[in-house]
């Protein structure tokens, strides 16, 4: 199959934007562009709007700079920290200035920060998708404090900050057989979903191992209660800014936790209307003009492209099932897969734009749920 060209730029274009993404990466076509950035950047020119890829590098930081300085806002379509050549604090400066400068920035680095982080899960639980009884730890002595009652308690997961794929995520729980109150000398089993893997430690000498989630740059561990319906799946909500537009059941192999293709799992697709999940829609759509200013980004509006992924909570007094939110991830999601979306995602960002021009908050985009 042809990769897509670029159209023409309109003669007399309503607004200017510019997608910003990296020389290399596994994320690239043999053009050099990602799968999804033509299609996004010939939607916005179909709608008059001028609209074209450029590769951000720090030697060519100066360059870039300039563009952005002559457009309306841009779209950022860089992963953190995987480029050759390019320093994750320079691009993200670079980003901010510019929307300091009244530039639409979709997304804002602070936006993928805060979202990407996660003790977003903690910011959250007053929300109908977040759980009460979640907590964060920043320094050792408060983990090594709280976690040893809350593990008490049943059977826990703690999620370290980094990473996508499962790594430094643990199903903890005491071992059966062990009488008397949780010490440090209590043996835990546990789970990482990265590969499902299973250990035993001591409660001191796994703390000890999780020290490593915690120091370090943007360090961290949430503890939340585990959900055990985890082993029926996740469901990842696609979003494009405040539309759903696509629900995935990812049903996790066989004995498993994990839902990722690398560890054997299923992927399934249904309409965001379809009745099983009139629920989970239901209150998400409550949530969703709340999850900003929660996060304590306000004045933000919602990624452009992003995804939530919810875990099965406990059935609720009328037999329906209800959803927890696990993660929330707006750190360059594409829609290489769902091409026929380019044209929703550039009426978005044009929203975005016009209402940054414009100084007013912006309102919902109506994208239809075409997807099969």
């Amino acid at each position: 199959m042809s990769l897509p060209v670029l159209s023409n730029q309109p003669a007399r274009p309503q607004g200017k934007l510019y997608l910003v993404q990296c020389r290399g990466g596994s994320d690239k076509k043999a053009d050099g562009n990602r799968g999804d950035t033509i299609p996004i950047c010939n939607a916005l020119i179909k709608q008059n709007w001028f609209c074209e890829p450029v590769f951000y590098s720090d030697a060519e930081y100066d360059k870039v700079r300039e563009l952005l300085l002559s457009a309306d806002g841009f779209i950022a379509r860089i992963n953190p920290g995987t480029y050759d050549g390019v320093t994750q604090s320079k691009v993200d400066g670079l980003f901010r200035e510019m929307a300091s400068k009244g530039k639409a920035a979709m997304a804002h680095p602070d936006v993928m920060l805060k979202m990407g982080a996660k003790d977003a899960l903690v910011k959250i639980r007053e929300l109908s998708c977040g759980m009460h009884d979640t907590y964060a730890y920043y320094d050792i002595p408060t983990f090594k404090e709280t976690f040893a009652k809350s593990i008490a308690t049943g059977v826990r997961v703690l999620k370290q900050n980094r990473g996508s794929q499962g790594e430094g995520i643990w199903v903890c729980q005491v071992k059966e057989g062990q009488s008397g109150p949780v010490t440090g000398k209590t043996i835990l089993d546990l789970q990482e979903a990265v590969d499902n893997h299973k250990e035993e430690k001591p409660l001191d000498d796994f703390m000890a191992f999780c020290e490593q989630y915690i120091v370090g740059e943007n360090g961290q561990l949430i503890d939340q209660r585990f959900l055990p319906r985890i082993v029926e799946g996740e469901l990842r909500v696609n979003m494009i800014y405040d539309t759903p537009v696509e629900i995935i059941h990812k049903k996790p192999a066989e004995g498993g936790i994990s839902a990722t293709l690398a560890s054997g799992a299923k992927y399934v697709s249904y309409k965001t209307d379809d009745p099983m999940f009139e629920n989970l829609m239901k209150d998400f759509k409550t949530d969703l003009p709340t999850i900003m200013p929660v996060l304590g980004m306000s004045k933000e509006p919602l990624p452009l492209i992003w995804t939530a992924d919810f875990i099965l909570g406990p059935k609720d007094d009328t037999g329906k099932d209800t959803y927890f939110v696990g993660e929330f991830n707006c750190s360059c999601v594409g829609i290489t897969q769902q091409l026929y979306l380019a044209d929703e995602v550039a009426t978005a960002a044009i929203k975005v734009t016009n209402a940054k021009r414009k100084g007013i908050k912006v309102g919902p985009v109506k994208i239809p749920c075409s997807i099969q």
